[in-house]
């Protein structure tokens, strides 16, 4: 006969909580944090004793480059003055050809959203449709609504322009739900002004890369001039060379 082992309730054992007299304490400590605790403790006397090492196997003779820009402070602290670092006009213009190439990917990728944008909004065309006759009397009786088999009413539109027979179609109009023409209105609007903010934001970017593309000319080497326009740009003017 199997034994009803699993019907007897087992003793429930619970963590030991802060004893009452030592609850000033705050929360009775368990091992996991006196692991933390120690961890923590001989990371930081590792690290000294590193740095005791360090000072101790010190030459005092010793002379670096970094000495002339670099102190500590009244604790100790090491105190680097980046501003007096002075780069190279090659590593300069290393950084500036960087920032052009960042401008660069930012500018395509604004382009491309305006393009989604530009093609889900469906902008009207403004495009011209040129119908040819064969003479000038076929020319003074043409008639464009029964050429495009439309209404007169509807020749204005260019986009959207139907024909008689799909008019006739539609003998039964259907009801207008207020709240979704309200729902579509209002994501047509985020859209657009979506749209103008990428619009805005392509402008100062082509401002941006204009601006880098004169500083970079004015690092290139070479005969040239500088040019200030009536906006406070400025730009460089190459003397013209004979390229073999």
């Amino acid at each position: 006969m199997a034994k009803l082992v699993h019907n007897v309730q087992k003793k429930q054992h619970r963590e030991r909580s802060q004893p009452g007299e030592r609850a000033k304490y705050g929360l009775l400590e368990k091992k996991k944090d006196y692991k933390l605790r120690a961890e923590d403790f001989h990371k930081k006397q590792a690290t000294l004793k590193s740095m005791k090492a360090k000072i101790a196997t010190h030459n005092p003779d010793e002379y670096y480059h970094g000495m002339v820009n670099k102190k500590t402070d009244s604790r100790g602290i090491l105190i680097s003055e980046r501003d007096t670092e002075v780069l190279s006009t090659a590593q300069v213009k290393l950084l500036k050809t960087q920032d052009l190439s960042y401008i660069k990917n930012i500018t395509n990728e604004v382009e491309n959203k305006i393009k989604k944008s530009q093609k889900s909004l469906l902008f009207e065309s403004k495009g011209n449709h040129t119908v040819f006759v064969d003479s000038v009397e076929e020319k003074k009786s043409f008639d464009a609504s029964k050429h495009f088999e439309t209404d007169k009413r509807l020749m204005s539109n260019k986009a959207n322009r139907l024909r008689t027979t799909q008019l006739l179609a539609k003998t039964e109009t259907p009801e207008i739900d207020q709240a979704k023409l309200d729902s579509m209105e209002r994501k047509k609007a985020k859209k657009l002004n979506a749209l103008k903010a990428n619009l805005n934001k392509l402008e100062k970017l082509k401002e941006v890369e204009l601006r880098m593309n004169y500083a970079k000319d004015g690092m290139s080497n070479g005969n040239k001039v500088k040019i200030v326009d009536s906006e406070g740009r400025t730009a460089f003017k190459f003397k013209k060379q004979r390229k073999r």
